[in-house]
């Protein structure tokens, strides 16, 4: 078992309406496992998995590497209003996955998870919902019923895009205060809103951390921090630029320094209906990188010695809608999963100036709208 890395995708499954508007096709048929083969730089797919898989349009290991878990992304399920949340137990020996059950996420469009820093409680994003809560974990890894749910109000200038508040990630605080603390990254609210995580009941209360807030309407999408918790970058969906942020890991206490766009040279027909997507920094800590839909290309950014960015280097990412992308256990690629297209480009990752360059393809990932690593030994 040792060495072993596989990597899983998900995605859609049924016709479904986006937040953006349009009407996505059903082109991924349940939950792919890949082995990854760090050395060589290939993919290799393995199994897939219908049971339960419903629009798994985000998926996420524990830590552990035992459990995974994915979003249902619905708006009914079974007789409750919202989507679900699956578990399901990971075979060492080959990553083959083995259903456990689901609850309720009693929101509609569940879109991202996280788990609590103690490994007690999923926690999951409903994005039409307005909602997020967290499920007790139980020990044989599968969920209990939500133990906690909370709603956002307000709403952002777009009327069409931020009517009402659009929960669409989760990320932990940096440092010792990531183990209690978590940030809710609301698109409707263009805002990144921090909880306290009661460990002995999962409740999530709000924290006396300020909010982290963007420009109105730049609709706040994913967010990553540096290596020291002193700097927070945020790839906003709708403006398709990055914030960065000056930030105080004691305190939350956070400032806006720059505002960059993630286009470069990369334009659509019309540059209004670009999306920002998600958002890593590289294994060395100096470049960023960001993806952007419909003009579907990748970002490079070098990060300076204050923490702000220079735009380094635009990539198309070899397919359509880039929805996400991870860097490998080794930090020698990028992989961009494009869902439209359903394949997987590999990027080699210069070690000198950490610009892009293409390696590879998997054309069997189809539909593929999230990339999780799972290393065993």
């Amino acid at each position: 078992m040792s060495g072993k890395t596989f990597l899983y995708t998900g995605g859609y499954t049924m016709p479904t309406k986006l937040g953006s508007g349009e009407t996505v096709d059903p082109g991924c048929p349940g939950i792919i496992c890949f082995s990854w083969d760090e050395e060589q730089g290939t993919l290799t797919r393995l199994h897939t998995t219908r049971e339960g898989a419903d629009n798994t349009t985000w998926v996420m290991i524990d830590p552990k590497g035992m459990t995974l878990y994915a979003v249902n992304e619905m708006k009914q399920f079974g007789d409750a209003e919202g989507g679900a949340v699956a578990a399901y137990r990971i075979d060492p020996e080959n990553g083959k996955i083995t259903y456990i059950g689901r609850q309720v996420s009693a929101g509609t469009d569940p879109c991202h998870l996280t788990m609590a820093a103690d490994g007690k409680y999923v926690i999951c994003a409903n994005y039409s919902g307005g909602s997020f809560g967290s499920f007790p974990v139980r020990e044989d890894g599968s969920l209990a019923p939500l133990a906690c749910l909370l709603r956002h109000v307000g709403s952002g200038p777009d009327s069409s895009r931020q009517e009402m508040p659009h929960p669409h990630q989760i990320l932990h605080a940096p440092g010792e205060a990531g183990d209690t603390c978590v940030y809710i990254a609301d698109l409707g609210l263009d805002q990144l809103v921090c909880y306290d995580v009661d460990p002995g009941t999962g409740w999530l209360q709000p924290s006396k951390r300020p909010p982290v807030c963007a420009k109105p309407g730049q609709g706040s999408r994913h967010a990553c921090f540096n290596a020291d918790g002193t700097r927070l970058y945020v790839i906003t969906e709708m403006a398709c630029e990055v914030n960065v942020y000056r930030y105080d890991p004691a305190t939350g206490e956070n400032e806006l320094l720059q505002i960059i766009s993630a286009m470069g040279t990369r334009v659509s027909e019309n540059d209004q209906e670009c999306l920002g997507a998600e958002i890593h920094i590289g294994p060395t800590g100096k470049q960023l990188y960001a993806s952007v839909r419909r003009s579907n290309h990748i970002a490079v950014f070098d990060i300076g010695q204050d923490g702000t960015l220079t735009l380094k280097q635009t990539i198309r990412s070899g397919g359509e809608i880039p929805r996400d992308f991870i860097i490998s256990p080794g930090g020698n690629y990028l992989l961009a999963g494009n869902q439209d297209t359903g394949n997987i480009v590999i990027f080699r990752i210069d070690p000198a100036d950490g610009t892009l360059s293409v390696h590879g393809e998997c054309r069997e990932a189809q539909g593929a709208t999230v990339l999780a690593l799972c290393c065993i030994g």
